[in-house]
């Protein structure tokens, strides 16, 4: 069986230079998925993170088992426990405050101290202390392209900062 000849010319080969022509812009689009799906994951872990970190210490001393606050050590291996999923998980920064006190305890691979939260939370007569929690995390995409910084052109998401905030009040 012969190909089909359009005006004298054969038209052998047509298929595989329109597959050559689409292929890098589907690759292009695949990749950026995968990215972006990653970004997503990270986003939704850090967030729970800094959501447990602080349920933990606004709970942890009105617990039976725990008759004391959570120390900020304790709070720290918590909120990196429930960050390892994440690629390079160990550059996460955690930072605990209180409102009744002026100090932010951050980890130590930590750059500035964050601001504490703020001041107690009042309703009615009622003053109630808040603990905060702060995790800062760099998302890096799983897999990179080519970029070009100085024109600000990336072909896939560029290494992003992640930055979540947790304020609960703390049951006495």
């Amino acid at each position: 069986m012969k190909p089909r000849q359009i005006r004298g010319r054969k038209c052998a080969g047509q298929a595989l230079i329109e597959f050559a022509l689409t292929f890098p812009l589907l690759f292009l689009l695949i990749v950026n998925v995968i990215n972006f799906g990653g970004m997503m994951f990270a986003w939704i872990s850090v967030s729970n993170a800094a959501r447990t970190g602080a349920q933990y210490v606004s709970t942890g001393g009105a617990t039976i088992g725990s008759p004391a606050t959570p120390t900020v050590t304790s709070v720290h291996t918590l909120v990196q426990n429930d960050l390892h999923a994440l690629p390079n998980s160990s550059t996460a920064r955690v930072c605990v405050s209180f409102s009744n006190s002026s100090t932010v305890s951050c980890n130590p691979t930590s750059g500035p101290a964050m601001t504490a939260p703020a001041a107690d939370s009042a309703e009615g007569a009622v003053t109630y202390p808040v603990a905060a929690v702060d995790v800062t995390y760099t998302y890096v995409v799983f897999i990179p392209l080519w970029n070009f910084p100085a024109l600000g052109i990336h072909a896939t998401l560029p290494p992003t900062s992640i930055h979540r905030r947790a304020i609960m009040r703390m049951l006495q």
